[in-house]
């Protein structure tokens, strides 16, 4: 273990040593799952009005660069960095690390992408970037992300930054002593209010994270001088976020990969939502007639019912809904797959789904977390139905595989011809065997083709 008062510059060691290091092949094999699922939600998105203001609002900032945008044209790679991984959070569809409540992929994959293109960088180079960026990502975010969420922060733009800035840091080659500048450059950003999930503002939060860990690594590579200790425990960015003291950040250790322990969702929906999604599924397999029943409750974490139980009234927008547990629990009982079509713009609400929502009632309790739930429906007397979920789909104990990720990259891509979709996963899966990266071009392409 490290020392509190050398934290950030063990955590900058470890990003200036990565380009040395053996690269474990499950590892290296789960940053491939990793961009599969960045991809295919970034891919399903492509309608989606938040993603298209950013980019045409990015396009009028005339940025030249080699850096691929998936909606069209090429940029500086912060641009594309903003534009992409705006994109990539858009569904409300992409990875969770659990321990730090964080989509680290969105904007990290976001920075690596456009980075190693800005360089030309290989695969393998990018592949030891993002997980380089995981990681790091992990150890700042590591058992506060519920604490930072808790009072209002959104932790993926607080730790998303600090991983973008360690891979960019990767791709740049910078040694620890620049990396602790970029890693300070980072930290000093931090940003993102829960206030505005529900709102175009979520996704935004995630490019913007990407974008500004490009800038913290380009600045530290010519020089920049941040704050050092940001990242030592109770001497900045967690004493800032939790003013309360309540936790601080741990003190790093690279002993293990964070990267194993990585969530997929199998709903684009709130990550919260997932155990009730599944235990609400579950009552509906033992009885069809669920969504009639008189009363609904809904057992979950306190964060959980913070975040999503807590909403009144009927959702008006898709965005709103994924962040609506008593929407998602009714989705479910009417036996919604929750997939993005679920959540499409405009928001056509059924009236049968309102009904039963309106029929949720939602409590936290101390013995369920952020994977585990439970849901009951009093069909009449002497006649609930109930589920617990222990471990929701999705996470380390029930985890998605390559088989899963397929069938989910190939939904999100409906738009595309059936042999595109199978070509493009199939890349995807052998990422890492190429000096010469195209995954962003050929997926371009594809975009380019379903607009035309």
């Amino acid at each position: 273990m490290t020392s509190p008062a050398t934290n950030t510059r063990a955590i900058a060691e470890f990003v200036a040593s990565m380009g040395s290091r053996e690269l474990p092949p499950e590892v290296l094999d789960t940053a491939r799952l990793c961009l599969a699922d960045w991809l295919g939600v970034a891919l399903g998105a492509i309608q989606e009005p938040a993603a298209h203001v950013v980019h045409d609002t990015a396009k009028t900032w005339q940025s030249a660069g080699r850096s691929t945008v998936l909606l069209g044209g090429s940029a500086a790679a912060p641009i594309a960095a903003l534009c992409n991984g705006t994109l990539a959070h858009c569904l409300d569809f992409d990875d969770t690390y659990v321990k730090g409540i964080t989509h680290i992929s969105a904007p990290v994959w976001a920075a690596t992408l456009a980075v190693g293109e800005a360089l030309g960088a290989s695969e393998q180079a990018m592949l030891a970037a993002y997980i380089t960026g995981f990681e790091t990502a992990a150890r700042a975010g590591y058992d506060l992300g519920e604490l930072v969420t808790a009072r209002g922060w959104h932790s993926t733009g607080v730790f998303g930054r600090i991983g973008a800035a360690a891979a960019a840091s990767v791709l740049l080659r910078l040694d620890a002593a620049a990396a602790v500048h970029a890693l300070g450059a980072a930290a000093t950003q931090a940003s993102g209010l829960t206030a505005s999930f529900g709102t175009m503002a979520k996704p935004f939060h995630a490019g913007k994270a990407a974008m500004d860990g490009v800038i913290a690594a380009q600045l530290a590579a010519k020089g920049f001088r941040a704050a050092e200790g940001l990242l030592d425990p109770g001497a900045g960015l967690d004493s800032a976020l939790i003013q309360d003291r309540a936790g601080t950040i741990r003190p790093a250790d690279f002993s293990g990969w964070e990267i194993l322990n990585n969530s997929f969702k199998p709903y684009a929906a709130c990550h919260l939502t997932h155990p009730a999604i599944d235990a609400a599924k579950a009552v509906r397999a033992a009885h069809p007639n669920a969504p009639s029943a008189r009363e609904i409750k809904v057992e979950v974490g306190a964060l959980a019912k913070q975040v999503t139980g807590e909403k009144s009234g009927a959702p008006t927008t898709g965005l709103e809904g994924k962040f609506d547990l008593k929407y998602c629990i009714a989705l479910a009982l009417h036996g919604h797959t929750l997939s993005a079509t679920d959540f499409r713009e405009p928001l056509r609400l059924d009236p049968a789904v309102a009904a039963t929502a309106g029929k949720v009632q939602v409590s936290a309790h101390s013995r369920y977390g952020f994977a585990s739930a439970r849901v009951q429906a009093d069909l009449g007397p002497g006649d609930p139905v109930e589920a617990e979920v222990s471990v929701a789909k999705g996470h380390p104990g029930n985890p998605i595989g390559w088989s899963d990720m397929r069938d989910k990259f190939t939904g999100l891509l409906d738009y595309a011809q059936e042999d595109e979709r199978t070509r493009l996963f199939a890349r995807l899966k052998s990422f890492g065997g190429s000096d010469k990266p195209d995954v962003l071009h050929r997926a371009a392409d594809l975009v380019r083709s379903a607009s035309a």
